[in-house]
């Protein structure tokens, strides 16, 4: 198929949206801002919106700048048609998942899918885009994530981010000790957001544990801690749960699991954490009907708890913005320094 030479106008336009579409939402994720549509996070941090860590959004730019480059050889239209041709298919597969699996919406995800199945239309029928347009998509999307990212973290900064912005935290499991970040200016009353599960926190010397219910690595942890001798009469650490939108509630129904136990903190989290064997796999399966299944035959009343639950959930998705890691487990030490290597030694202390 011979593809017209000339630029189009029409595809211009097409190709300048899907562009501005992606570049905004490949920053959005990568500089951990959240969107500022609501429902868009949900579909944005979804397990569906990267392949091995990589943002779908930056792996279609390229598709996209392919279609403003000249097309004088027959390959290179064959190129051009190959790249509009799997961003529409692209643009199918996962408005399916945004709409039937996620049952989610954002705008920014269904406009560039519009922009890539009437690229597809387009682009044979009135020619590639301008070769100008690329340069310009970034030049104009830059400022705006920008100013996204600056509005993002003024609201976190005065504590008043909606409860339905997407958590900022850990992104993938990581094994290294991470370097030593410059100090951090932490807000004082982090502390108050902060469960208190292995110990009494010392304000000054508790470390600072971002840990996952999705995370295997994180659950065996906080089992082995209360394994420990020390459990219950030494300090601990000052607890943060990250879990990525579509795995929220099952985190939430474990916190009303612990809130439905009477008792301190330490006592409600070894009654849940000493039935790790019947979460664990719901847990890390994201089965939720199987964790709420074990969750209402162990702690039957869980469910009046659960509004508790999400309001401290809430509390520490705000506070998680000001926590630099991007791995669980993750600790930060008092002295600035943080590790994702965490052991069960670095957890208590006198």
């Amino acid at each position: 198929m011979t593809l017209p030479s000339r630029a189009s106008l029409l595809t211009t336009l097409l190709v300048g949206l899907g562009l501005l579409c992606c570049i905004y939402l490949a920053a959005l994720k990568l500089i951990n801002a959240p969107c500022p549509m609501e429902g868009c996070g949900e579909i944005i941090n979804s397990r569906y919106g990267a392949i091995h860590g990589i943002p779908l959004p930056l792996l279609a730019i390229p598709l996209w700048i392919v279609l403003a480059l000249p097309a004088a050889r027959p390959w290179q239209g064959l190129l051009q048609l190959g790249s509009v041709l799997s961003l529409a298919v692209g643009a199918v597969v996962l408005m399916g998942i945004q709409f039937f699996v996620l049952k989610g919406f954002c705008i920014f995800c269904t406009l560039h899918a519009l922009a890539a199945l009437a690229a597809a239309v387009a682009l044979p029928m009135r020619g590639r885009a301008h070769s100008w347009l690329p340069a310009l998509m970034l030049a104009l999307a830059l400022p705006v994530v920008l100013a996204v990212k600056e509005s993002a973290e003024a609201r976190v900064r005065s504590w008043e981010a909606p409860a339905s912005s997407s958590p900022v935290g850990p992104k993938a499991p990581g094994s290294a000790a991470a370097p030593a970040p410059p100090p951090l200016s932490l807000p004082a009353n982090i502390d108050q957001a902060a469960f208190r599960w292995l110990g009494e926190i010392d304000a000054k010397r508790s470390p600072l544990l971002v840990v996952s219910f999705q995370c295997s690595h994180c659950l065996d942890l906080l089992e082995q801690t209360l394994r420990r001798p020390q459990f219950g009469s030494f300090k601990g650490p000052k607890i943060f749960v990250y879990a990525q939108p579509h795995d929220s509630a099952d985190s939430i129904a474990v916190l009303a699991a612990m809130l439905s136990v009477p008792g301190t903190p330490q006592e409600e989290f070894a009654a849940v954490f000493s039935q790790l064997d019947n979460l664990r796999d719901p847990l890390l399966n994201h089965d939720s009907k199987e964790l709420r299944r074990q969750l209402g035959v162990l702690f039957p009343k869980y469910t009046e708890k659960l509004e508790l639950a999400q309001r401290q959930f809430n509390v520490q998705v705000v506070a998680l913005k000001y926590v630099p890691g991007k791995g669980s487990p993750f600790l930060l030490l008092p002295d600035g320094s943080s590790t994702y290597g965490v052991v069960t030694g670095d957890l208590l202390f006198p």
